[in-house]
């Protein structure tokens, strides 16, 4: 191997490439729009939401130190909101449910694909904001209201066809990545020195 090859396996095991976190992160969540699109969600609002929601997650955690006042305000927000008692956090999560829940109902019931979206949407969030410590609680409490809420027949825990047992793993499974996803990116905001590892 040459000599930058060398230079760059030995330094794996001490410290990840942010960029390589970062790229990840982002391809992470065109596989999670992708499959919600097989499942019946829109093609073209998957893709703008998961644009959309990449800038803004960018924006909020830059890959490198910010020298903006507004994005230093922001990360000292984020930082006040990590440090949240996890009941604070967990509540923040089940009123977020409680809201997409009203939202399906008004809008007279989305396809599973959409409500897997918002619901994906919810759980990265999430984990953006406040980390690992109670994201995985998060994604849990989250598979749970969509068996109960939105897995046939609905509002109940009965599963009637092993489409719905399914869908309830693919829920899990596409949960994980957004989790990771944003993980990720907190990551590759450390390592860049734009986030402060204590947030």
């Amino acid at each position: 191997m040459s000599y930058t090859s060398d230079k760059l396996v030995s330094t794996l095991a001490t410290r990840p490439n942010g960029w390589a976190c970062r790229v990840l992160a982002y391809v992470l969540l065109l596989i999670v729009a992708f499959s919600n699109t097989r499942l019946g969600g829109a093609a073209w609002t998957s893709y703008a939401g998961v644009f959309v929601t990449a800038c803004l997650a960018t924006y909020m955690l830059p890959s490198n130190a910010p020298t903006s006042s507004a994005r230093n305000r922001m990360l000292a927000v984020l930082g006040r909101l990590y440090s949240w008692p996890l009941r604070y956090q967990m509540t923040a999560a089940a009123a977020a449910f409680v809201a997409i829940e009203v939202l399906d109902s008004y809008a007279g019931g989305f396809k599973l694909g959409r409500i897997f979206n918002i619901y994906m949407a919810a759980v990265f969030t999430h984990a953006l904001v406040f980390g690992l410590r109670s994201s995985l609680l998060m994604w849990l409490l989250a598979t749970v209201t969509v068996y109960f809420a939105e897995i046939p027949p609905e509002f109940s825990f009965k599963l009637e066809t092993i489409a719905g047992f399914a869908d309830i793993f693919v829920f899990m499974y596409l949960g994980i990545l957004s989790l990771a996803s944003a993980y990720l990116l907190r990551i590759s905001s450390i390592l860049g020195d734009g986030l402060d590892e204590r947030r």
